[in-house]
């Protein structure tokens, strides 16, 4: 029997900048999707959230909309790239919420991939590992993301946050102040990322980028978007900053300054609100009170549109500034929202 521990994630800083090869700092959660089970001749999964069951063989890989459409892209991309897994007979369980923007789906994925890695001793590096995941995510499942999720997700060490240059995949570990305690919020909206607004954000930024002949966000200026229309130059100057944000934002938590970290999280949040129209009522209202009852800073984290928002805290407080911001919410909003006191975590493995 094995047994496989994938772990979520949330994005400190850098938000809507992965799939313009920008900078970005995510960590892994302790918050996992939890893969059990044996080597088979096809492919046999119970899903304990959606308490179903699906098989497939392996000749065939046809979609379904369904949750095991992330399984079957994973075998579509190790089939393409010329590794053979056989089948696994098990189970999907866990504690990481499913649809509250921490990132469920590559956890899934990395969780399947890793699996077969190890059972059937394919010898994917992990790097290697997150890029096939993300292919599959982008080329099967049809969500274009960026690389940030998986690569965190395959590549998180506990402790430590990641500093990603999405462009060339540097990556640095950034040691975690032990006083500082991210506590995240799940407004209780699902947004799926399919469906929403990201793919026009993202589309746009691919545009733009290809108008100006750049190809990664980290090289453009303010003064290359003059020229074009109104809102394209209002989405992308966010992105710039955002960029310039994610390396003040290493340098603070570098020093252990909390406070300049937590301000340049709030500044973050309220410019990507304002102009990068990703934001909603229940994000701003947390944001604005999470810090009138203590907290360092916050934002919204994931792609937007209702999801999930981060707050820092200090360890000590953490606990009654997450109750307090709770009962608020819910005085006002009619959402089940959900907070949650994580710790950073290694990225996926084998229990």
């Amino acid at each position: 029997m094995y047994r496989v521990i994938s772990p979520g994630r949330v994005n400190l800083i850098g938000e809507h900048t992965d799939y313009t090869f920008g900078y970005v700092m995510p960590m892994a959660v302790n918050l996992y999707t939890v893969i059990e089970g044996e080597k088979s001749e096809v492919v046999e999964l119970y899903s304990e959230h959606f308490n179903e069951r699906k098989t497939f063989e392996l000749d065939s890989f046809q979609k379904e909309n369904s949750w095991v459409d992330y399984v079957k892209g994973i075998y579509k991309v190790l089939f393409d790239a010329g590794f053979r897994p056989r089948g696994i007979k098990g189970r999907i369980s866990g504690n990481l919420p499913i649809g509250a923007g921490l990132s469920s789906s590559a956890s899934f994925e990395l969780g399947i991939m890793q699996f077969l890695n190890e059972a059937y001793n394919l010898g994917i590096p992990r790097k290697d590992m997150a890029l096939l995941a993300q292919k599959a995510e982008n080329e099967f499942v049809g969500v274009p993301c960026g690389i940030m999720d998986q690569f965190v997700i395959a590549l998180g060490k506990e402790g430590h946050a990641m500093f990603i240059d999405t462009e060339t995949l540097h990556y640095e570990y950034i040691h975690l102040p032990k006083d500082m305690q991210v506590l995240v919020f799940y407004t209780g909206i699902k947004r799926e990322l399919a469906s929403s607004a990201y793919v026009d954000r993202k589309r746009m930024a691919e545009k733009i980028l290809k108008r100006i002949g750049k190809k990664s966000s980290k090289e453009v200026i303010e003064r290359d978007l003059r020229g074009l229309p109104g809102i394209y130059k209002k989405r992308f100057a966010y992105i710039i900053r955002e960029n310039e944000r994610v390396l003040k934002a290493k340098e603070a938590l570098k020093k252990g300054d909390i406070e300049k970290f937590g301000k340049i999280l709030t500044e973050a949040h309220w410019d990507i609100a304002e102009n990068y129209g990703v934001s909603c009522g229940e994000l701003d209202f947390f944001v604005r009170k999470v810090v009138k009852l203590g907290a360092y800073g916050a934002r919204l984290t994931g792609a937007g549109f209702g999801g999930t928002a981060i707050a820092i805290v200090d360890k000590e407080k953490a606990e009654e500034i997450a109750e307090k911001i709770l009962r608020e919410y819910t005085k006002v909003f009619n959402w089940k929202a959900r907070y949650f006191l994580v710790e950073a975590s290694d990225g996926v493995r084998m229990i």
